[in-house]
């Protein structure tokens, strides 16, 4: 058994007759019947019925159908997310695919809907997240979706992500220090007690963990927020993730892994945008526009990205003859990013444009980051803040990899464990010739590299404090250095790591 969303259109027009009917029911009615046609085939059809689409967009269209056409099957369960009151309707398939020949024409599955009243708080975060995708069909197969619906249809509660080896305790420091556990990085989060993933988080997490004699593999900052991790026992960690002595600096740091603040984390890129058709009329797009205080709209079809109108935009169509829909007003490839982009690359990007897109895991549209989100997101001067963030978070997982507790607490940098090290004390550290000897820093000398930190350190004291006065450009070439040196221990330590046995 199988779990899919199917959406009753864009604005929940066909959500009425599919719950009247019985049925699930899609669009793409000019394509015609589709009944026995193998993928290949119904990308044909698309492809002669919409001769000027992109590649990518007919791929998008096809791989949707041919789940509503081929994949799904008779017991499976569907959830309609319903744009009318905000519940969700859930319901169990009971036919083949099939298709009405009427004035429009119609693909319909028959669909027993036992429920259309279920509220989105009844589900857990991971599957209310899974329901966030704007494709008109898509398949629910991650956190155990089928099971968990089915108990949900039922009146029941949502149990939450299925495992081996039964639910998650209550903390962290009740996980068994004796076998692999396997959850998500929310789910990680959840049991220290903390909402965000943070440099300071990110270091509470890796003390409670080493407390307990685990560790997350891979680690809590390389993994989407919904993405599977294993907590495991410290001793059945390979041992070839430590640095030789000549290896500090490659030139193979492509292999970097993804640390720092990404795009995904930002909550505008994880939000649908507000979106418009081809076919609707530039009015109600002007409309929407200035009620939402945007400058530009996402072009949807089918949850797939063709295009963006922007003010900029309609005014040129104008220039150019009388536009009256959106089609004859929008602009075509518009710029996108992955979701698990690093902010500091692609800020440079959304300062020219105004804006990005964010494409999501099924490469649909997922979200959108505009200038006005990264400022709202980091106040008026976000790059030192977010290198900051990620010198720390590679400072300390670079020194966690050589040094112990004990190697801390006995340093002159007057803490009791790594994961209690501030940027400030961490020159401190570096004093200590036994530390310094046991971490193996080749290619940069300990006092370039303390004085490095100590400056690191009174920038985030004057971003702390507000001062007014802007960072002067040396301040950003020492803050990107400082990233480059620390990138490169992470790509060699990575490169080195093993998986648990």
């Amino acid at each position: 058994m199988r779990a899919w969303m199917v959406r009753g259109g864009r604005k929940g027009q066909r959500e009425q007759a599919a719950l009247s009917a019985g049925r699930a029911l899609i669009g793409w009615s000019e394509v015609g019947d589709l009944t026995n046609l193998s993928r290949e085939q119904i990308r044909e059809a698309l492809t002669a019925v919409h001769p000027s689409a992109s590649n990518y967009l007919i791929g998008n269209w096809t791989g949707q159908l041919d789940r509503f056409v081929n994949e799904m099957q008779v017991g499976d369960i569907v959830v309609m997310p319903l744009k009318s009151d905000g519940a969700l309707a859930i319901g169990t398939v009971r036919s083949d695919y099939g298709f009405d020949e009427h004035e429009h024409g119609e693909h319909f599955r028959s669909v027993a809907w036992q429920r259309s009243d279920v509220d989105r708080a009844t589900l857990r975060h991971d599957l209310r997240a899974s329901l966030g995708s704007l494709l008109t069909v898509c398949e629910l197969a991650r956190f155990g979706a089928a099971e968990r619906l089915m108990k949900v249809r039922d009146g029941r509660a949502d149990p939450g992500p299925s495992r081996d080896g039964g639910p998650l305790p209550a903390s962290i420091e009740e996980l068994p220090s004796d076998k692999p556990t396997p959850m998500t990085v929310r789910e990680l989060l959840d049991l220290a007690g903390v909402d965000r993933r943070t440099a300071q988080t990110v270091a509470q997490i890796d003390e409670l963990l080493h407390k307990t004699g685990l560790t997350s593999v891979p680690a809590v900052t390389e993994a989407d927020m919904d993405e599977q991790i294993v907590v495991t026992p410290i001793a059945r960690r390979g041992q070839h993730d430590q640095l030789d002595a000549g290896t500090f600096l490659t030139e193979e740091n492509e292999a970097e892994p993804a640390v720092g603040y990404r795009v995904l984390q930002i909550p505008s890129a994880r939000r649908a945008p507000v979106s418009v058709s081809r076919d609707d009329l530039i009015a109600d797009a002007r409309t929407a526009m200035l009620e939402g205080n945007y400058s530009q709209l996402a072009v949807v079809e089918a949850g797939g990205l063709v295009g963006v109108i922007t003010w900029e935009s309609i005014a040129i169509a104008h220039m150019h003859g009388k536009p009256t829909t959106v089609g004859d007003a929008m602009t075509t490839s518009p710029p996108t990013v992955a979701p698990y982009a690093n902010v500091l690359d692609v800020v440079a990007q959304i300062e020219s444009s105004g804006y990005v897109f964010v494409r999501g895991e099924a490469n649909e549209i997922g979200g959108i980051v505009t200038i006005a989100d990264l400022t709202a997101e980091f106040g008026r001067d976000r790059r030192p803040l977010v290198m900051i963030e990620e010198i720390e978070m590679r400072m300390r997982r670079a020194v966690r990899l050589r040094l112990t507790d004990a190697d801390v607490e006995r340093s002159p940098a007057n803490c009791k464990t790594i994961g209690r090290l501030t940027l400030g004390a961490y020159p401190y550290l570096f004093d200590d010739d036994l530390n310094w000897e046991k971490l193996g820093w080749v290619g940069i000398t300990r006092e370039r590299l303390r004085s490095l930190v100590t400056l690191i350190a009174d920038v985030r004291n004057s971003l702390m404090h507000f001062s007014p006065d802007p960072l002067p450009d040396d301040t950003f070439a020492k803050l990107e250095g400082t990233l480059r040196l620390l990138r490169a221990v992470d790509s060699a330590r990575s490169r080195r790591s093993e998986s648990p046995s």
